[in-house]
Protein backbone atom coordinates (compact mmCIF):
# COMPACT_ATOMS: atom_id res chain seq x y z
CA UNK A 1 0.00 0.00 0.00
CA UNK A 2 1.39 3.54 -0.87
CA UNK A 3 1.50 5.92 1.83
CA UNK A 4 0.63 9.34 2.06
CA UNK A 5 3.59 11.94 0.86
CA UNK A 6 5.80 13.08 4.49
CA UNK A 7 9.17 14.96 3.53
CA UNK A 8 12.00 13.24 4.90
CA UNK A 9 13.31 14.27 7.75
CA UNK A 10 16.53 15.94 5.71
CA UNK A 11 13.73 18.49 4.99
CA UNK A 12 13.88 21.92 6.55
CA UNK A 13 12.15 25.03 6.33
CA UNK A 14 14.34 25.75 3.12
CA UNK A 15 12.12 22.78 1.19
CA UNK A 16 10.32 23.84 -1.96
CA UNK A 17 7.08 25.66 -1.23
CA UNK A 18 5.53 23.75 -3.82
CA UNK A 19 6.29 20.66 -1.89
CA UNK A 20 4.58 21.74 1.61
CA UNK A 21 1.78 22.74 -0.84
CA UNK A 22 1.43 19.10 -1.95
CA UNK A 23 1.32 17.26 1.36
CA UNK A 24 -1.39 20.13 2.54
CA UNK A 25 -3.33 19.27 -0.45
CA UNK A 26 -3.49 15.82 0.26
CA UNK A 27 -3.99 16.31 3.78
CA UNK A 28 -6.83 18.71 3.04
CA UNK A 29 -8.15 15.95 0.75
CA UNK A 30 -7.90 13.56 3.14
CA UNK A 31 -9.62 15.26 5.31
CA UNK A 32 -12.81 15.51 2.69
CA UNK A 33 -12.92 11.85 2.61
CA UNK A 34 -13.09 11.31 6.14
CA UNK A 35 -15.92 14.01 6.43
CA UNK A 36 -17.64 12.15 4.00
CA UNK A 37 -17.63 9.13 5.98
CA UNK A 38 -18.61 11.05 8.80
CA UNK A 39 -21.70 12.32 7.47
CA UNK A 40 -22.53 9.25 5.38
CA UNK A 41 -21.80 6.62 8.56
CA UNK A 42 -24.22 9.41 10.89
CA UNK A 43 -27.67 8.88 11.78
CA UNK A 44 -29.22 9.38 7.64
CA UNK A 45 -30.18 12.78 7.52
CA UNK A 46 -31.86 14.82 4.16
CA UNK A 47 -29.14 16.23 3.76
CA UNK A 48 -26.75 13.39 3.56
CA UNK A 49 -29.14 11.98 0.78
CA UNK A 50 -28.89 15.05 -1.18
CA UNK A 51 -25.07 14.96 -1.07
CA UNK A 52 -25.00 11.46 -2.42
CA UNK A 53 -27.96 12.41 -4.78
CA UNK A 54 -25.48 15.72 -6.56
CA UNK A 55 -22.76 13.03 -6.48
CA UNK A 56 -20.98 15.83 -3.61
CA UNK A 57 -20.11 13.05 -1.47
CA UNK A 58 -18.88 10.59 -4.50
CA UNK A 59 -16.26 13.40 -5.07
CA UNK A 60 -14.75 13.74 -1.91
CA UNK A 61 -13.70 10.85 -1.95
CA UNK A 62 -12.64 10.41 -5.19
CA UNK A 63 -10.38 13.57 -4.21
CA UNK A 64 -9.51 12.01 -1.05
CA UNK A 65 -7.63 8.90 -2.81
CA UNK A 66 -6.25 10.71 -6.24
CA UNK A 67 -3.06 11.18 -4.21
CA UNK A 68 -2.73 7.10 -5.28
CA UNK A 69 -1.93 8.18 -8.92
CA UNK A 70 -2.83 4.89 -11.07
CA UNK A 71 -3.41 3.31 -8.02
CA UNK A 72 -6.81 5.05 -7.91
CA UNK A 73 -8.28 2.75 -10.13
CA UNK A 74 -8.96 0.45 -7.54
CA UNK A 75 -11.18 2.55 -6.25
CA UNK A 76 -13.08 3.51 -10.09
CA UNK A 77 -15.63 0.74 -9.90
CA UNK A 78 -17.55 1.61 -6.68
CA UNK A 79 -16.65 5.61 -7.56
CA UNK A 80 -18.70 4.73 -11.03
CA UNK A 81 -21.45 3.44 -8.98
CA UNK A 82 -21.61 6.36 -7.29
CA UNK A 83 -22.22 8.35 -10.16
CA UNK A 84 -24.79 5.97 -11.86
CA UNK A 85 -26.98 6.38 -7.93
CA UNK A 86 -26.46 10.53 -8.99
CA UNK A 87 -27.15 10.35 -12.33
CA UNK A 88 -30.73 8.00 -11.26
CA UNK A 89 -31.14 10.07 -8.38
CA UNK A 90 -34.16 12.01 -10.97
CA UNK A 91 -35.88 8.71 -11.42
CA UNK A 92 -35.87 8.41 -7.18
CA UNK A 93 -37.81 10.16 -4.97
CA UNK A 94 -35.44 11.52 -1.90
CA UNK A 95 -37.93 10.07 0.67
CA UNK A 96 -37.19 6.86 -0.84
CA UNK A 97 -33.43 7.26 -0.94
CA UNK A 98 -33.74 8.29 2.89
CA UNK A 99 -35.44 5.60 3.92
CA UNK A 100 -32.89 2.71 1.97
CA UNK A 101 -30.41 4.81 3.66
CA UNK A 102 -32.23 4.61 7.34
CA UNK A 103 -33.34 0.53 7.17
CA UNK A 104 -29.75 -0.34 6.68
CA UNK A 105 -28.57 1.96 9.31
CA UNK A 106 -30.47 1.10 12.06
CA UNK A 107 -29.45 -2.66 11.33
CA UNK A 108 -25.73 -2.26 10.42
CA UNK A 109 -24.10 1.42 11.54
CA UNK A 110 -25.71 2.17 14.49
CA UNK A 111 -24.49 -0.27 16.91
CA UNK A 112 -20.98 1.38 16.14
CA UNK A 113 -22.35 4.86 16.37
CA UNK A 114 -19.89 5.49 19.48
CA UNK A 115 -17.04 4.15 18.19
CA UNK A 116 -17.76 6.47 14.91
CA UNK A 117 -17.89 9.29 17.19
CA UNK A 118 -13.98 9.28 16.59
CA UNK A 119 -13.97 10.04 13.11
CA UNK A 120 -14.63 14.23 13.63
CA UNK A 121 -11.33 13.58 15.43
CA UNK A 122 -9.46 12.36 12.43
CA UNK A 123 -11.46 15.11 10.14
CA UNK A 124 -10.15 18.12 12.64
CA UNK A 125 -6.74 16.68 12.78
CA UNK A 126 -6.39 15.92 8.59
CA UNK A 127 -7.15 19.90 8.48
CA UNK A 128 -5.15 20.93 10.91
CA UNK A 129 -2.07 19.00 9.26
CA UNK A 130 -2.84 20.74 6.09
CA UNK A 131 -2.59 23.77 7.43
CA UNK A 132 0.51 23.18 9.50
CA UNK A 133 2.04 21.80 5.72
CA UNK A 134 0.45 25.14 4.21
CA UNK A 135 3.04 27.02 7.11
CA UNK A 136 5.78 25.11 6.46
CA UNK A 137 5.87 23.62 9.65
CA UNK A 138 6.95 20.48 9.00
CA UNK A 139 7.67 19.01 12.77
CA UNK A 140 3.66 20.40 13.39
CA UNK A 141 2.80 18.27 10.35
CA UNK A 142 4.33 14.85 11.32
CA UNK A 143 2.83 15.38 14.63
CA UNK A 144 -0.37 16.06 13.45
CA UNK A 145 0.31 12.86 11.18
CA UNK A 146 0.75 10.86 13.99
CA UNK A 147 -1.99 11.55 16.07
CA UNK A 148 -4.28 10.58 13.40
CA UNK A 149 -2.90 7.51 12.77
CA UNK A 150 -3.09 6.61 16.86
CA UNK A 151 -6.72 7.13 16.55
CA UNK A 152 -7.45 5.46 13.35
CA UNK A 153 -5.51 2.42 14.82
CA UNK A 154 -6.32 1.97 18.58
CA UNK A 155 -10.16 3.74 18.02
CA UNK A 156 -11.22 2.84 14.46
CA UNK A 157 -9.49 -0.20 13.19
CA UNK A 158 -11.23 -2.45 16.07
CA UNK A 159 -14.64 -1.51 13.88
CA UNK A 160 -14.46 -0.20 10.94
CA UNK A 161 -12.97 -2.94 8.94
CA UNK A 162 -16.00 -5.15 10.50
CA UNK A 163 -18.44 -2.39 9.82
CA UNK A 164 -17.20 -2.25 6.20
CA UNK A 165 -17.77 -6.35 5.87
CA UNK A 166 -20.97 -5.96 7.50
CA UNK A 167 -22.12 -3.28 4.75
CA UNK A 168 -20.52 -4.79 1.78
CA UNK A 169 -22.11 -8.01 2.58
CA UNK A 170 -25.63 -7.61 4.42
CA UNK A 171 -26.88 -4.65 3.40
CA UNK A 172 -29.73 -4.35 1.87
CA UNK A 173 -29.32 -1.53 -0.02
CA UNK A 174 -26.90 -1.37 -3.09
CA UNK A 175 -25.39 2.34 -1.97
CA UNK A 176 -24.59 0.77 1.67
CA UNK A 177 -22.95 -2.31 -0.10
CA UNK A 178 -20.78 0.48 -2.37
CA UNK A 179 -20.06 2.83 0.35
CA UNK A 180 -18.81 -0.75 2.94
CA UNK A 181 -16.47 -1.49 -0.13
CA UNK A 182 -14.94 1.47 -0.43
CA UNK A 183 -14.37 2.29 3.49
CA UNK A 184 -12.72 -0.96 3.56
CA UNK A 185 -10.14 0.31 0.91
CA UNK A 186 -9.50 3.65 2.12
CA UNK A 187 -9.21 2.42 5.78
CA UNK A 188 -6.52 -0.11 3.50
CA UNK A 189 -5.11 2.78 2.20
CA UNK A 190 -4.76 4.74 5.25
CA UNK A 191 -3.25 1.85 7.59
CA UNK A 192 -1.38 0.71 4.78
CA UNK A 193 -2.93 -2.84 5.64
CA UNK A 194 -4.90 -4.86 2.83
CA UNK A 195 -8.46 -5.18 4.65
CA UNK A 196 -9.47 -5.70 1.50
CA UNK A 197 -8.71 -9.50 1.25
CA UNK A 198 -8.22 -10.01 4.79
CA UNK A 199 -12.15 -9.00 5.74
CA UNK A 200 -14.01 -10.26 2.07
CA UNK A 201 -11.10 -12.79 1.23
CA UNK A 202 -11.29 -11.64 -2.34
CA UNK A 203 -9.21 -10.63 -4.88
CA UNK A 204 -8.63 -6.65 -5.12
CA UNK A 205 -9.72 -6.51 -8.89
CA UNK A 206 -13.52 -8.85 -7.30
CA UNK A 207 -13.17 -6.75 -4.20
CA UNK A 208 -13.37 -3.57 -6.08
CA UNK A 209 -15.86 -4.47 -8.69
CA UNK A 210 -19.65 -4.06 -6.80
CA UNK A 211 -21.19 -5.97 -9.29
CA UNK A 212 -22.21 -9.37 -8.34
Amino acid sequence: MPETPTPPPSLSAGAPAAFFDQVARVAGERAGAWEAFTAVLATPDRQTVARLRTGELAGAWRAGVRWLGADTEMFTAALMSLDVHARGARRRGADADLLALEVDHAALVAPHLPVLAHLPDVVALCRDEAAAWSAGDLVLGKDLRARQHAIVDEALVPTLPNLGEQLAGSAQADIWRVIGRLLLGFVSIETGRDYQRAVLGETRARFLDPTP
